[in-house]
């Protein structure tokens, strides 16, 4: 089966769609390269930005950073004190990162941190009734914006969206490390400096 570039599929030889003069350029520029892909990847990133731009404008009403308040979801959802090592691998940030979000937390009564009963080398960390009062106002905010947004796209564009997202997520998690180098790039004069 060939590709279709209206999916983001390379083009096959020969083929006879319009192209825009953009589309052209940014060919000579990057040979070998997709502007629909380059788009896809930009507006992803430039939507991710706006999502955690609001999340982050919620949570500092409460005194949170994002990433304060991310902690604090994950640990509540655990139903029951979890490890420390545990809340930063849920939350894809290093040992070092979760340990200063976690003092913070602690030095604003959010969290509380236990000794393992199991295995004393292990530090626990539980979400206390304060935090549990803050995630239950602060959680409805963001759920008020979500539910914005499905209203304003429509249920099924999202649903299509989180399959669409889906697949670029497993597309990207099969990039393989070896990929050959890409095309030298055609650096256009206007944008060379001297």
């Amino acid at each position: 089966m060939s590709a279709d570039p209206s999916d983001g599929g390379a083009r096959t030889a020969g083929a006879a769609t319009a192209r825009s003069e953009e589309e052209l350029a940014f060919e000579r520029e990057y040979p070998g390269a997709s502007l629909l892909a380059n788009r896809a990847f930009r507006e992803i990133e430039i939507v991710g930005g706006l999502v955690e731009g609001v999340v982050a404008s919620i949570a500092r009403r409460y005194g949170l950073s994002h990433a304060a308040l991310n902690a604090l979801a994950v640990i509540e959802a655990n139903a029951e004190p979890m490890a420390t090592g545990e809340v930063g691998a849920r939350m894809h940030i290093t040992s070092g990162t979760v340990t200063s979000v976690l003092d913070t937390l602690e030095r604003k009564g959010l969290v509380t941190r236990l000794d393992d009963p199991e295995d004393r080398r292990r530090v626990l960390v539980d979400v206390t009734p304060e935090a549990q009062a803050v995630l239950d106002s602060l959680i409805p905010e963001i759920q008020q914006v979500a539910g914005h947004v499905v209203e304003h796209v429509g249920e099924q564009r999202v649903s299509e969206l989180l399959e669409t997202l889906d697949l670029v997520k497993d597309a990207l998690a099969t990039v393989p490390d070896d990929l050959p180098p890409p095309s030298k790039r055609r650096t256009p004069a206007r944008l060379r400096r001297r």
